[in-house]
């Protein structure tokens, strides 16, 4: 019975208990959210995602940075820094390339649907945003209009996701599920199991969570041709960027500011609709030719 749960071999819990034990830890922390939710005042659940997600996300990253340390240490002996997330040289150079790389993704698709004629564009997001007399604190009023602070709230929110959902998903429970089913099985679930979690989001729709499963891959490959987090974390801080505060795409179905103002033109499954171009079947060719460039950026650091 004492095999069922704990590897001799390893001195330690086999991988779905550590797993296990971990997302209970991890969503018990993040569980602050619903506490300090009332401090903001009398909000509805979707205006409170709407307009503090920089302290949603802030509490998801705090909580998955104890979450992996404790269970990292604890229950698979070993250090948080050894999911791939040593600093050396190619740190940098992989976080600004992933980075560009998701730049260049959603750049790609917004001068896709210009060429096919998907997309109005009608001006730019400058200036204050009309709101109602209900929401007139002065950061609901910064979030709702682009500027130099708005925008760098933006990135450091999108920092912070691009971070905590690398370590957790990529980082710790993918990594313990190549040790208890090994690379393909590992690599099959993750997928499986981002689409998932993302076919909850606003706007889902069951092409939408094919392609998130897609992107789940894209941010695989990254550690899988680096052994590194740092490659993901980069394409994945850019991609949220550039998708939504800068190009005016919603993000996954959540909608914010945008410096542009787009008008989408034609059916969903092109333009990716209300959820963004991660319901559009067009940028399924753009994450194929992303791959290849990672293969590219791999080889030429080694």
């Amino acid at each position: 019975m004492k095999a069922l749960f704990y590897n001799l071999q390893e001195n330690r819990l086999r991988a779905g208990w550590r797993i296990l034990i971990f997302a209970i830890l991890f969503w018990g922390l993040s569980a602050l959210i619903f506490v300090i939710r009332p401090l903001f005042g009398d909000l509805s659940k979707r205006a409170f995602l709407n307009h503090y997600r920089i302290v949603i996300v802030f509490i998801l990253a705090m909580a998955a940075t104890i979450a992996v340390a404790l269970s990292r240490k604890k229950l698979d002996k070993q250090s948080i820094v050894s999911l791939g997330l040593a600093a050396n040289k190619r740190t940098w150079r992989d976080l600004l390339f992933g980075f560009a790389l998701s730049g260049a993704m959603a750049g790609i698709f917004l001068v896709l649907l210009v060429t096919l004629g998907l997309v109005e564009f009608q001006g730019l997001n400058i200036g204050r945003t009309p709101l109602a007399k209900n929401q007139t604190t002065g950061f609901i009023r910064l979030m709702s209009a682009i500027s130099v602070v708005s925008m760098t709230i933006l990135l450091l929110e999108d920092v912070l996701v691009g971070y905590w959902e690398e370590i957790v998903f990529r980082g710790y429970i993918f990594q313990n599920m190549v040790v208890g089913l090994g690379l393909r099985w590992a690599i099959g679930i993750s997928c499986l199991l981002y689409g998932l979690i993302h076919a909850a989001n606003p706007n889902a729709s069951l092409l939408s969570s094919s392609i998130i499963m897609l992107f789940g891959f894209l941010r695989l490959y990254g550690y899988l041709s680096t052994q590194m987090l740092w490659l993901s974390m980069g394409m994945h801080i850019g991609w949220n960027f550039f998708q939504g505060p800068v190009f005016g795409f919603a993000a996954s179905g959540h909608s914010q500011v945008t410096f542009f103002k787009l008008k989408l033109v034609g059916q969903s499954w092109l333009t990716g609709g209300a959820f963004g171009p991660e319901g559009s079947i067009l940028i399924i060719p753009i994450i194929i030719l992303a791959l290849v460039v990672m293969r590219w950026w791999a080889q030429v650091q080694t």
